[in-house]
C-alpha cells in the first residue's frame, strides 16, 4: 500500500466515528438518537391520551422533553404534557406548558385552545377571559382543526369556547356572533349559554 493510500484509510478510521456522532435533527434538535426516542414517547403519549391513561401519558410526555428534541417535536410535547395535565385536573400546572406551545413560532392550535381553557379556569383577573378571547379570536376558530382524536375537539366547539370567553369579558356582541357560528356548525350547540364557565370544562373535557 502506497502512503497516499495509507493516508487516505487514517484519515477515513480517524473521522468516521466524528460522522457517525454528528447526526441531529433540524432545528435546533439533538441527536438523531434522541429525535427518535422523542417521537415515539410523544407519540405514545397520545396513544395514553386516547385510552384514557392521561397520567401514563403524561409521564410520556415528560420524558420526551428531557430527549434532544428537534423544535417541532418540543412545541408538540409541551402541547402534549399542557393536554395530559388539564385531564386530569391540574389546570394551574398545565399552563405553562400551553404557554411555551402557544406563544411558538409556529404556534399550536391545539395549545392555544388549552390556553385559552386555563385562563378561563383561573379568571384572576378580566385580563385573563380577554386573553383566552384574543387567543381563540385571533386563531381564528374557522381555521382550527385538531390533528388529536383524544382531545375531541372541532371547530365548533372552539367557536362556543371563543363565544364564552368573549362573554366573560364582557363583549356580547362577539360573544353573540361566535355562539351562532357554532350553532351553524353544530346544531347541539344550539341554546349553549355563553356566560357559564362550566359550559366551558365541558366543552374541553376537564373536570371541575
Amino acid at each position: 500500500m502506497n502512503k497516499r493510500k495509507l493516508a487516505i484509510l487514517i484519515l477515513a478510521l480517524v473521522c468516521f466515528p466524528m460522522i457517525q456522532n454528528c447526526g441531529g435533527g433540524g432545528g435546533g434538535g439533538g441527536g438523531t438518537s434522541d429525535v427518535i426516542i422523542g417521537e415515539q414517547l410523544i407519540n405514545d403519549g397520545w396513544a395514553n391520551m386516547k385510552t384514557g391513561n392521561f397520567a401514563t401519558a403524561q409521564a410520556n410526555f415528560q420524558q420526551a422533553l428531557a430527549q434532544g428534541l428537534t423544535d417541532a417535536q418540543r412545541i408538540a410535547a409541551h402541547n402534549g404534557m399542557g393536554w395530559a395535565l388539564a385531564k386530569q385536573g391540574k389546570i394551574h400546572e398545565a399552563i405553562p406548558y400551553f404557554e411555551v406551545a402557544a406563544t411558538a413560532v409556529p404556534a399550536d392550535k391545539e395549545a392555544k385552545v388549552g390556553l385559552a381553557g386555563a385562563l378561563i379556569w383561573r379568571h384572576q383577573t378580566t385580563e385573563d377571559y380577554k386573553r383566552a378571547a384574543e387567543l381563540l379570536g385571533n386563531m381564528p376558530p374557522e381555521q382550527f382543526s385538531s390533528p388529536h382524536s383524544a382531545l375531541a375537539l372541532n371547530a365548533a366547539k372552539v367557536h362556543a369556547l371563543a363565544a364564552l370567553a368573549y362573554a366573560l369579558s364582557g363583549d356580547m356582541v362577539m360573544a353573540k356572533t361566535y355562539i351562532n357560528k357554532a350553532a351553524a356548525l353544530d346544531s347541539m350547540m344550539v341554546g349553549t349559554t355563553v356566560d357559564r364557565i362550566d359550559e366551558a370544562f365541558q366543552l374541553l373535557g376537564w373536570k371541575e
